[in-house]
């Protein structure tokens, strides 16, 4: 795609060379001769500065292009340079636009936009199941929904190669951050495609050893004077957060992180009460439910995929088995 992207990036950036970049209120920064866009946006150029303009950081752009920052930092320094405008203000807190950065932005942005649309529909023309899906989704829904999983998608689908990535943050399917979403809140956007798949659902648990010791039931009415696991100030609106806040205010709070897992590991280690996924949580031989998803926590699944992508034959099987699997696992 790489030359591809590159073309696309060429035709639109010559069919805008004669135009100018202008701030309102501002003289144009193409005013010395001669501007040639297209020599000085290549589409490497538009990946490294989109980067660090979205995110103010070197070290995120780096990461989400998957080079160093120092490289980042090389690139929109020589853009600059090519440019003959400064197109950052670098600071303690990061990398902000400048007047001519957020002009370049706009015209980047629209490129961008064209290549990415051209990708999708190459990708949607694609008949065969084979080849890389990325899926993202949170990480405790990839740890305890999708993985298990996997072993059977690989003996059907052994051509196709899923990256499974679990971050909180919404990925932009748009901008293809990710081929595919599992998620708990449906979004609103025009161009996806919007399947529901699922529930996931979580419970009040605890440690055997730690009922035992408290006495504790299921079906338990009240939560004051024990001690609860919970998220992080960061993170108290995560999933049970809030359930927490209303129901467990007079609990003690003995543990606090900011992953799932580790509220899962804490838990069976005795220190306390915790909400976690029913899928896995039910099987624990070492853990008891002391309150159902169903005065806790149960929230839809929706599996989501930008339109353009929806006649991919991998991306379409990826789709299919999930919905078919996590539609019979959490019922």
């Amino acid at each position: 795609m790489v030359d591809s992207r590159s073309f696309i990036a060429r035709r639109l950036c010559r069919s805008r060379e004669s135009s100018s970049l202008k701030v309102p209120g501002h003289t144009s920064i193409i005013e010395r001769p001669p501007f040639n866009f297209e020599s000085l946006m290549e589409w490497d150029d538009l990946k490294h500065f989109l980067a660090v303009a979205r995110s103010g950081s070197l070290a995120d752009a780096a990461r989400s292009l998957k080079t160093s920052p120092a490289t980042v930092g090389r690139r929109i320094t020589a853009l600059e340079s090519k440019l003959g405008a400064r197109l950052f203000r670098r600071n303690q807190t990061g990398y902000s636009l400048t007047q001519n950065g957020d002009a370049i932005r706009i015209r980047a942005e629209e490129v961008e936009d064209a290549v990415l649309k051209v990708e999708r529909e190459v990708l949607g023309r694609d008949l065969r199941p084979s080849g890389k899906v990325r899926v993202t989704t949170t990480d405790e829904i990839a740890t305890h929904l999708v993985a298990p999983l996997l072993g059977e998608f690989r003996v059907r689908y052994p051509e196709i190669v899923l990256e499974l990535v679990g971050d909180t943050r919404l990925a932009n399917l748009g901008r293809r951050e990710a081929d595919i979403a599992l998620r708990t809140v449906r979004p609103v956007q025009n161009d996806l495609l919007i399947r529901h798949a699922g529930w996931w659902k979580c419970g009040l648990y605890a440690a055997k050893s730690y009922a035992k010791a408290h006495n504790l039931e299921p079906e338990l009415s009240k939560l004051s004077d024990l001690h609860i696991i919970s998220w992080t100030e960061e993170c108290a609106h995560f999933r049970g957060g809030p359930w927490l806040a209303e129901h467990a205010g007079d609990a003690v709070v003995a543990f606090e992180a900011n992953s799932m897992r580790i509220h899962y590991a804490a838990c069976k280690a005795g220190v306390g009460l915790a909400i976690l996924p029913s899928l896995s949580a039910d099987k624990d031989p070492d853990l008891i439910c002391l309150l159902p998803p169903e005065k806790v926590l149960a929230m839809e699944l929706f599996v989501l995929v930008h339109r353009d992508l929806t006649h991919t034959k991998r991306v379409r099987a990826v789709i299919e088995f999930l919905c078919d699997r996590i539609s019979k696992s959490t019922r």
